[in-house]
């Protein structure tokens, strides 16, 4: 009985680190994603106030030495950075195959709305741009049609 008890206490505070990154993630990315919309104030909201609790909080339950505990958060910091740079390029591509710029600042409404042929999940980039493909070569193909008959 003992031993349960102890490996139980033992999992509660990992799985609280885990649940801390989590948040020092999703938190890192939405600062990043605010910092490409030009929205500078509510990024650095994010960075100076939300997120030195929740490093705090990790750090302290993590069970890591602290160079370890900042190498992790530089390469997450890292990795989220070039997560967001490759999302906005990806954008940029799909702007400019709408015939659409990419300006900075949050995504305007489209002038024409269109459905996938599918379903997408949010986070599938390269599963929303074949989907996206698809929809334009099928609406590419009705127009073709409505030009022969007419």
């Amino acid at each position: 009985m003992l031993a349960s008890t102890s490996s139980a206490s033992v999992a509660a505070p990992a799985s609280r680190s885990a649940e801390l990154w989590r948040a020092i993630e999703d938190n890192v990315r939405e600062a990043c994603l605010l910092r490409a919309e030009d929205r500078e104030a509510e990024a650095i909201l994010i960075l100076q106030e939300t997120l030195p609790p929740l490093i705090g909080d990790w750090s302290r339950t993590a069970g890591l030495e602290v160079p370890a505990a900042q190498q992790a958060l530089r390469e997450m910091f890292a990795r989220v950075q070039q997560q967001v740079a490759n999302a906005a390029l990806c954008r940029r591509l799909v702007l400019r195959s709408l015939g659409q710029t990419a300006a900075p600042g949050p995504v305007p409404a489209p002038a024409a709305t269109f459905q996938l042929r599918r379903r997408v999940p949010i986070g599938d980039v390269p599963g929303m741009l074949d989907a996206l493909g698809e929809t334009e070569r099928a609406q590419d193909a009705a127009h073709r049609r409505t030009l022969v008959a007419a």
